[in-house]
């Protein structure tokens, strides 16, 4: 195989095992609306990393980041309602990033890979840049496991054990915003969100722990986007939504498979 086959294995690999195992806990704290407004952002990100030249990985944290402390600072206000918040920011952000990449861009710049992904275009930094954001969201969870679940399973218990609420929903949205920046050249800026919602869905469906549904996230997951690359190579489709194909049929049979209580 070529060297581009090889990069996008590994790539495809360490984007799964991340979206695998934080989608757990977008499905688990129903934040599927906030995971979009993220993915949406990084097309801001992409064009803030083309305009400044500090590269696009720059980009994606450094909105990522400012959106998700802007929503968890917006979501505390009573006033406004979440769903609210994160429809104006998803919105916004997206139409910044179109409009900015407008102005940058020329004939030369592939706008249809920002959206929908092109993961053959991923070289060896890219590489070492997906690891490094997979060792991070693995250690971090790790190490914060069980405040992370007593948050989602109980939050007036967390509270009563002293959990700092705000710190933890930051520390999480902030590793969201790490998994849209190394998904966008897998699936594109439209369609992070169903990367890290499906594999985990499915893998609901035969789990009984917490834990056993992390893990066959993770395994849903390398194996529905493995699959998918494939698919694109042999049919000569775009990569991103053939995984998102590949996901949306897995999922559908997996409702005809009766479920483990």
């Amino acid at each position: 195989m070529e060297d581009f086959i090889y990069r996008a294995l590994l790539a495809s690999f360490g984007v799964s095992v991340i979206a695998g195992s934080l989608g757990c806990f977008v499905i688990w704290k129903r934040l599927s609306y906030f995971s979009d407004s993220i993915s949406h952002s990084a097309l801001l990100g992409v064009a803030l990393g083309l305009a400044t030249g500090l590269g696009i990985n720059f980009g994606l944290v450094l909105v990522g980041a400012l959106f998700s402390i802007l929503i968890v600072i917006l979501q505390q206000k009573d006033f406004w309602s979440s769903d609210a918040v994160l429809g104006i920011f998803s919105h916004v952000s997206l139409s910044l990033g179109i409009v900015v990449l407008g102005f940058i861009g020329d004939q030369n710049t592939d706008y249809f890979s920002y959206l929908f992904g092109d993961i053959l275009s991923i070289t060896t930094s890219d590489i070492y840049w997906i690891f490094f954001v997979m060792f991070i969201v693995i250690f971090l969870l790790v190490v914060n496991w069980k405040k992370l679940l007593l948050l989602t399973l109980n939050e007036e218990l967390a509270k009563a054990e002293g959990i700092n609420k705000i710190f933890y929903e930051l520390l999480f949205m902030l590793l969201i915003a790490l998994a849209v920046s190394v998904s966008v050249q897998i699936v594109g800026v439209l369609l992070i969100t169903s990367l890290l919602i499906i594999p985990p869905a499915i893998a609901r469906l035969f789990s009984s722990s917490p834990v056993r549904m992390i893990i066959s996230s993770i395994i849903v997951s390398v194996a529905s986007v493995l699959l998918g690359l494939y698919i694109s190579m042999v049919f000569d489709v775009a990569t991103g939504p053939a995984i998102v194909i590949t996901l949306g049929a897995l999922f559908f049979t997996g409702q005809l498979i009766p479920s483990k209580k």
